[in-house]
């Protein structure tokens, strides 16, 4: 077993040599290839496979990736798949892009990489996707969007969270004004963290700002942080961005001694882990490289056995809080865990939960650990809160749940967490903060994104003006999704629309999308939020023969599945219940074997796209 401070320490050190200025890259001689993972037995009935992962940096030369890699190898081992990493044997992206070639040339079933350059690493990236492998980059990147590559997904820190939560824990810890201490203001990534602290403190009501420091300079930072304080001793929550404005800060703290005041920072090292231990500080802001590395196999390997495809272009790995308890936690890989699902419906009865029950059993499998799946013969939700108190009363190593109803089920979950066991939702629920208990996250479709990414699809197939049609207006889910389309069609510089429909009514809604269309002939892009909606737009299409035009709905019905393999429909938007059930039991198992915990609130499973490719599958 190691201790997760060593490895967070290592880390850190790690990435300030990474993330400081690199030099030109050079030819090198030869490049050495980290040890591959032992071949391992795919699971019954799945074919083996095979991935590479590229990275600008090795274990081997740089003490950070030992932990990213550590995480790659477990991932490997947990889903029975086998993973080369390769990388040049100093910095040298020249060198690295050249492996991204020798990686396509092995023809793996999936390859993981750091966008390190986007502009560079591009060329032999499509050349991967236009052969047909899946591509996600991890560690470093922007996001498909960001770098302008169609690859995946991110996994990476999201910046703003990291100072959004820093800036929630100061508030639920007392603090009522606080500050962004920057030690390099206008580095994109440091003013996100600054953003986000402001708009936590403006959220809750309160005042924050940002005080630019000379990150160069210890002395005259130091310097700079006494003389506002002496300005505004009202200031009682100060966030720091790394050891460049948190030693200042700490030098600070000991020449003035101020009182009650509440302190985070970025980036653990021995300054920061002293203080943690003595109070000075209450966490150090974590961008979790082993989920970077582990996150990396798993959505590959979902991606090719089960169709599953990251929701979000960024998937966040951090910010996860390193405080005082986790500092004295061990790692532990082989911890034999029990873990107990309470839903609101079962695969025995609804068909729907047998996909999501499926996800459970097979990362349970994977991962080696105990489930066992509670729920009521029916919907019954006062008997789904009896099970969460007897799911307390058996002491698992983790709960899982489905959130329906947060003020009835809030009882049994505040009792859970206060007995030490950890909580996170899913399928159910809107997250810890919306729902007001402070359980883990909740793993679910993200509704905006659903509108929003549906509208880029069909603005790339060429659509230029679109309608949503909402068959339940003020349904804050749907609307929702129609505000996400219509945000994507701004953002292109074209515009879109809410029709709304009577559900209830498939002919009058029918009627409906044919008037508005007769009115609106250039209108060649529709979202339907559902079959209430779909349908009556089949009929509209069977009746009126509209041309060119685009259509994505949600969720999958036998008329949406004959409408994409006919071309009527280019996709069906899916919330992946698979991976609502996969990530629920994968977050609770590295929480209690890793220390890892969940980077944002909602954790989006959704939106998943099923296109004609994937109805194969």
């Amino acid at each position: 077993m190691k201790k997760l401070n060593v490895l967070f320490a290592v880390f850190v050190v790690a990435m300030l040599l990474v993330t400081a200025c690199q030099p030109k890259a050079t030819p090198t001689p030869e490049v050495p290839v980290a040890p591959t993972t032992p071949p391992v037995e795919a699971p019954v009935g799945e074919a083996p496979l095979k991935l590479i992962m590229v990275q600008h940096a090795l274990c081997a030369w740089d003490a950070f990736w030992c932990t990213v890699e550590d995480g790659i190898q477990t991932a490997a081992k947990d889903m029975g798949v086998e993973v080369t990493v390769l990388g040049p044997d100093k910095f040298d992206l020249e060198k690295t892009a050249a492996l991204i070639d020798q990686a396509i040339a092995a023809q793996p079933d999936g390859i993981g990489l750091t966008v390190t350059d986007p502009v560079l690493f591009k060329e032999p990236i499509m050349k991967a996707l236009a052969g047909g492998i899946p591509v996600l980059a991890y560690n470093a990147g922007k996001g498909p969007v960001a770098d302008g590559i169609p690859y995946m997904t991110y996994l990476g820190m999201d910046e703003y969270q990291g100072g959004y939560q820093s800036g929630q824990r100061m508030i639920a810890a007392g603090g009522t004004r606080g500050v962004c201490i920057n030690h390099q203001v206008g580095h994109a990534g440091l003013d996100l963290r600054c953003k986000g602290l402001i708009d936590a403190f403006k959220e809750a009501g309160k005042t924050a700002e940002v005080l630019g420091v000379k990150g160069e300079d210890a002395a005259q930072s130091q310097t700079t942080i006494s003389d506002f304080y002496t300005a505004n001793p009202e200031v009682d929550s100060f966030l720091t961005l790394g050891p460049s404005s948190a030693n200042p800060f700490y030098a600070f703290v000991e020449a003035s001694q101020p009182q009650n005041f509440k302190h985070i920072t970025f980036d653990l090292t021995p300054e920061v882990e002293v203080a943690i231990k003595d109070g000075t500080t209450i966490a150090a802001v974590d961008q979790q490289p082993f989920l970077q590395g582990y996150g990396a196999v798993m959505y590959l390997v979902l991606n090719k056995r089960y169709g599953i495809t990251p929701a979000l272009p960024v998937t966040a790995t951090g910010p996860g809080f390193i405080t005082e308890e986790l500092l004295g936690a061990t790692v532990d890989p082989a911890k034999p865990l029990k873990l107990i699902m309470v839903q609101h419906a079962l695969c025995a009865w609804d068909a729907f939960w047998c996909t999501v029950e499926d996800g459970i059993q097979t990362a349970a499998k994977n991962m080696g650990v105990e489930v066992t799946v509670l729920g009521p013969d029916k919907f019954d939700l006062e008997k789904t809160a009896a099970l969460i108190d007897q799911a307390i009363a058996a002491q698992p190593d983790g709960i899982g749940l489905t959130v329906t109803d947060p003020v009835l089920f809030k009882e049994p979950i505040m009792k859970a967490l206060a007995g030490g066991i950890p909580v996170l939702a899913y399928n159910a629920g809107k997250g810890p903060v919306a729902d007001g208990i402070p359980y883990m996250t909740y793993l679910g479709m993200d509704e905006y994104q659903g509108g929003y990414q549906s509208g880029q699809r069909m603005i790339a197939a060429g659509g230029t003006r679109g309608v949503c049609i909402n068959h339940q207006v003020g349904h804050a889910g749907l609307d929702l999704r129609c505000k996400g389309l219509i945000d994507a069609f701004k953002e292109a510089g074209k515009t879109a629309e809410v029709l709304g429909v009577k559900g209830e009514d498939a002919a009058q809604s029918q009627t409906t999308i044919s008037d508005f269309y007769t009115a609106n002939p250039e209108v060649d892009s529709f979202l339907t939020l559902g079959p209430s909606s779909a349908n009556p737009f089949y009929a509209f299409v069977e009746a009126s023969q509209p041309q060119n035009f685009k259509h994505i709905t949600f969720d999958l019905t036998p008329e949406v599945e004959v409408a994409i393999k006919d071309g009527t429909t280019i996709a069906a938007v899916d919330q992946q219940p698979f991976l609502q059930g996969y990530g629920a039991v994968m977050y609770l198992v590295l929480r209690q074997r890793y220390g890892i915990t969940p980077a944002t609130a909602v954790t989006a499973t959704g939106p998943g796209f099923i296109t004609v490719d994937m109805l194969g599958k």
